[in-house]
């Protein structure tokens, strides 16, 4: 009885961890990123976490003797003895103590702004490669008429009687003849637009998801050094946020591109389906499309963060951080509106998904 009973209590904890993990049972930072450096086979750098965290340590603990050691110092100013503590150290001697905790916060942010420099030199390639890649696609949908030139609707604008009412109207117009003249050709140049975008779009979210973990692992050590290391021993103000250039105007620009093409095709395909089905004619269904993901929650942080210190004083939102105990502050609520919005656009149906002013 006490057997089947232990067994039973063990089933039921088991269960419950699995329904109701404890914050314990969560993946570390250090293991997930050592999980992506091996996952990564293009030998892209990452942040030094495992060093940087070993030089934060080695800080607080020479932080934690000189405490120690200051504490003797004033009781021994104020002529209280403890018996069987250490020798006490002298005024010199602590002086040398301060200068040895500043130069290893000093070996700290030189470490941080080597990987900094490092990954700004990837960032930067990733986003030429990412450029190319998005070019090739946006220039095959030109080929198969998806997509018309600004200068091919100005020289079709001049010939025409009646000008139109504008050039996305004209474009649709254009791409609408197509489809009513030649479905099943347009279809088999949608199906092969649609397998050359995949390709692409995987290495933009290759790259939101490198961007991603990077800041990740900087706002963490940060915010673990602002709790632990006191403003005097500091070698750069806080809060230090160079960090926040790895989230580049390039890297959102592509992604905003990246976007458009995927509208532009799913819109596409929307209309010749509708168009098909009202004139009664089978065309191939759209196929899978990876799918892009955008930036994570901490790279859209990092971009509201940006944002309010560009609108206000940046030294009063800086103020009312630190006032907040909040210089490095998680993304959890964006975090979350994200998955809301998410689960909101499932719901909705395809038809109001696709936009037709995308032409």
């Amino acid at each position: 009885m006490r057997c089947s009973e232990h067994r039973e209590r063990r089933v039921k904890f088991c269960t419950d961890t699995l329904q109701h993990p404890s914050p314990q049972l969560v993946m570390r930072f250090g293991k997930k990123l050592a999980l992506k450096v091996n996952e990564d086979n293009t030998g892209a750098p990452y942040l030094s976490h495992k060093h940087m965290k070993e030089a934060i340590n080695r800080t607080v603990r020479e932080l934690r003797i000189y405490q120690s050691r200051l504490q003797d110092f004033e009781q021994a100013r104020q002529g209280i003895v403890v018996l069987g503590g250490e020798p006490v150290v002298s005024a010199a001697e602590l002086v040398e103590q301060e200068k040895r905790i500043c130069t290893l916060d000093r070996q700290l942010f030189s470490l941080v702004d080597e990987d900094l420099a490092q990954l700004f030199s990837q960032v930067r390639l990733g986003e030429a490669k990412l450029q190319d890649a998005i070019a090739e696609v946006q220039e095959d949908c030109m080929h198969n008429g998806i997509i018309v030139e600004e200068s091919k609707l100005l020289e079709l604008e001049q010939k025409l009687p009646v000008k139109p009412d504008s050039s996305t109207s004209l474009c649709i117009h254009l791409i609408d003849l197509q489809m009513r003249c030649d479905p099943r050709g347009v279809a088999m140049k949608l199906l092969d637009v649609s397998a050359k975008y995949n390709c692409p779009i995987d290495l933009v979210n290759e790259h939101s998801q490198y961007l991603e973990i990077n800041v990740a692992g900087f706002r963490k050590l940060l915010k673990r050094h602002e709790k632990q290391i006191p403003t005097r021993f500091r070698s750069r103000p806080m809060p230090y946020l160079d960090f926040h250039r790895l989230v580049t105007h390039a890297s959102r620009q592509l992604l905003g591109i990246s976007k458009q093409v995927g509208d532009v095709i799913t819109d596409a395909w929307q209309r010749l389906t509708a168009g098909a089905v009202n004139a009664g004619t089978a065309v191939p269904m759209q196929p899978e499309m990876t799918v892009l993901k955008g930036l994570g929650p901490e790279c859209e942080m990092v971009l509201s963060i940006q944002k309010a210190l560009t609108a206000g004083p940046s030294q009063q939102l800086v103020g009312s951080l630190a006032v907040l105990g909040n210089l490095y502050p998680k993304p959890e609520v964006k975090q979350q509106q994200q998955s809301q919005q998410q689960q909101q656009q499932q719901q909705q149906p395809s038809s109001q998904r696709g936009s037709g002013t995308l032409w």
